[in-house]
């Protein structure tokens, strides 16, 4: 009798067996013969009802099993996009660049070029931290502009620019005033030059005038100091720090007269003349 039991649990777990490898048999013939159509299809629905992950899944074996289809730069592209609204966007850019390096030929690669910009773009942090993916973001940009010149979101993209060089503006700006905190004027001038030469085109560069002029005049180079000024005055004539540069105009012309002054009497003891470097240089 025992035996009996013991044969008939062995058999009922064979048959168990069985009947799971005939389900999932089952299941395979669903899923695995679907076309490329289908599996797109399936997971345009899942991407539809903001079911991403379920959408990514079905996208990417679109794009491994059927490389060669017409659906295959759809499913790349929809993917990445997949990614970009779950906020993953490393993941997302890498999936649009793969689309705009793999399939050149696809009318979907201006989106995409744009979307990959557009992931860095959301990546770039506040101003004050590493600035690598605000690099990023204006180097894709750039490249969307320079390849789709016509396309409509060109100025977008323009716009988007602008706003990272502010951001860059101001971390090099809050840079050299950091360096004016602590008196060390030489480094300053380099941070102010940086927002003069690099950055233009912002509102940070009237400011980095201004700050160059002064800190020039900390270490009495009120030659270099006037020179600076006098650029910046005819670049922007109508400057909302016009008074007080101005200010600032006549406190230079007022040292270089008592340094005239001074020479034409010799130098007294103690004088250096405009050579002189406050104590708080430090460079």
């Amino acid at each position: 009798m025992k035996q009996r039991i013991v044969l008939f649990i062995k058999l009922a777990g064979v048959l168990s067996l069985i009947i799971l490898f005939i389900a999932g048999c089952g299941r395979r013939e669903v899923t695995v013969d679907l076309s490329a159509e289908e599996r797109f299809q399936r997971g345009m629905r899942q991407y539809e009802e903001e079911n991403y992950v379920r959408a990514i899944d079905e996208f990417r074996i679109v794009t491994r099993q059927f490389a060669g289809s017409d659906f295959a730069d759809d499913a790349q592209y929809y993917m990445a996009l997949s990614y970009f609204n779950r906020g993953e966007y490393i993941l997302s850019a890498n999936e649009f660049e793969t689309l705009v390096n793999t399939m050149s030929a696809s009318p979907l690669v201006a989106e995409a070029q744009y979307k990959l910009a557009l992931s860095y773009f959301n990546l770039s942090p506040r101003y004050d931290l590493d600035q690598e993916y605000t690099f990023k973001a204006i180097d894709e940009l750039q490249a969307f502009i320079d390849f789709f010149p016509t396309h409509e979101l060109v100025p977008d993209a323009e716009r988007k620019i602008h706003e990272l060089n502010e951001k860059l503006a101001r971390k090099q700006y809050e840079n050299a005033k950091l360096y004016m905190r602590i008196r060390y004027y030489r480094a300053a001038i380099r941070y102010f030059d940086v927002v003069i030469e690099r950055f233009h085109d912002t509102q940070y560069v009237e400011l980095a005038y201004i700050g160059k002029v002064e800190a020039f005049m900390e270490r009495n180079m009120y030659d270099e100091a006037n020179e600076t000024l006098q650029r910046f005055l005819r670049q922007f004539p109508n400057s909302d720090h016009r008074s007080r540069a101005r200010t600032l105009e006549r406190r230079i012309v007022s040292a270089l007269s008592d340094e005239e002054t001074d020479h034409d009497n010799g130098p007294s003891a103690g004088q250096t003349g405009n050579n002189e470097r406050s104590e708080g240089d430090r460079f």
